[in-house]
């Protein structure tokens, strides 16, 4: 396949930009596309880098020449020579052009420098060096003629000091480096560019946004910047069958572009913590529970967790940093340490009955659903009063709780009710 040659630019700098980040860079665009220097474009993906250096090319003095376009990511070095440099045919000695012969008197623009293997790196790096090239199986040389513009949105630097990039390509490709503000900076631009997306639409003509679905856009945090919003706009359009799309369309647009994202990861976690077995109030009702249920027997334990509850979850919420928490130390009982082990025995102990509760008076799902079983996890009260039966039952408790706050310890003591401490006693015991 032939590099990509256009002459059209999606950028226009007749427009004066509402944000001051897109003025500037505007700015920048026009006085680059004045001279011949390599230019560099740094930024997030989907900040219209193509369209910018399209551009460039477009204004400048170099308008009249083609504007011929490589696309950079995954491309092996064996295509990456062959779209650049051309090839003779060894049979009928015709030349395929390549892209530094077809940019020739134009511009030449690599999307995503940074992701050329090593061996092309050289190769770019011999032909900006050199200005000459050869086909591929020819013998012929040839100056070449282009401006060069790259762009990356890797922090090349970055991927010098990490050995990932040539220094010397960087620094003959980042002559001029300009830097494509994201949308998260420019959001006055915004409700601008929703009207350019709906009017670029046919099926969008006529459609409006409601005042409080603008703002929604103006205000919600973007990852993929005017790609994104792109695509929220054409998912609206094309779901919603309404000529005035309101807020509650255009929250449900962005939701369902992200399945899997962080914000529904962290609702998801809600949820799932809202199902967490509420040990404090499982020893508030556990005396309760017992007195209604002709299934359990009285029990000492559950006595004395309803009665003494106030001393030690009184002292078990105070969470220490891990800056305190050593192996020298752990086996070294305070008074805050054994308030923990009474209330960790105490949901231990409790969690038989919080589940019942839950079930009865709250039609709530089991806790155990937490950890995956399918059916409830009936605690064994008497083997809990064993010494190490419940040494046992709370490592594999807290270790639960670690996996399920993904490895993070202090959230898992936080949810426990117990000191950062207590959490590694536990862990090493």
């Amino acid at each position: 396949m032939p590099p990509f040659v256009s002459d059209q630019s999606a950028l226009t700098l007749h427009k004066s930009p509402t944000s001051a980040a897109f003025h500037s860079f505007v700015r920048r665009l026009h006085l680059a596309s004045q001279s011949d220097d390599p230019v560099l474009l740094a930024g997030e993906v989907g900040t219209g880098k193509r369209q910018s250096a399209s551009t460039v090319h477009n204004v400048g003095g170099r308008s009249g020449g083609n504007f011929v376009q490589i696309d950079c990511l995954g491309i092996k070095e064996s295509k990456f020579e062959l779209e650049m440099l051309g090839v003779l045919n060894p049979y009928n000695h015709q030349l395929r052009q390549g892209a530094i012969a077809l940019a020739e008197g134009g511009t030449l623009y690599l999307h995503e420098v940074g992701e050329l293997p090593p061996a092309c790196q050289t190769l770019l790096l011999r032909l900006v060096e050199s200005n000459t090239y050869s086909p591929v199986n020819s013998s012929d040389t040839y100056n070449s003629d282009f401006r060069l513009i790259t762009s990356s949105s890797q922090d090349l630097m970055a991927m010098v000091e990490h050995g990932k990039f040539r220094n010397d390509l960087l620094h003959h490709i980042n002559t001029l480096t300009i830097r494509t503000p994201s949308l998260n900076e420019r959001r006055d631009d915004i409700a601008d560019l929703v009207r350019s997306i709906l009017l670029e639409m046919p099926t969008a003509a006529g459609k409006n946004i409601t005042p409080e679905a603008m703002e929604v856009l103006c205000h919600h945090r973007y990852t993929a910047n005017i790609l994104e919003l792109r695509n929220i706009i054409h998912r609206l359009v094309g779901t919603f069958e309404t000529d005035v799309y309101s807020e509650h369309h255009v929250i449900q647009s962005i939701h369902a572009g992200t399945p899997s994202s962080k914000s529904e990861r962290v609702i998801e976690k809600s949820s799932q913590r809202s199902m967490l077995p509420d040990f404090k109030g499982y020893v508030a009702n556990a005396s309760g529970m017992r007195r209604q249920s002709d299934a359990e027997d009285p029990q000492e334990s559950a006595s004395f967790i309803a009665t003494n509850r106030g001393h030690y979850t009184s002292a078990s919420h105070t969470n220490q940093s891990g800056a305190d928490v050593t192996d020298d130390d752990l086996d070294k009982l305070s008074a805050q340490d054994m308030a923990d082990d009474e209330f960790l025995a105490a949901q231990i102990a409790g969690q038989k009955h919080g589940q019942a509760y839950m079930a009865r008076h709250f039609n709530a799902a089991s806790p155990s659903a937490m950890w995956g079983s399918d059916k409830p996890t009936e605690v064994d009260v008497d083997a809990a009063n064993s010494f190490t039966a419940l040494k046992a039952q709370e490592r594999d408790y807290i270790m639960k709780l670690i996996d399920f706050c993904e490895g993070d310890k202090k959230k898992a003591a936080e949810i426990a009710g117990v000191t950062l401490r207590t959490l590694y006693r536990k862990i090493k015991q």
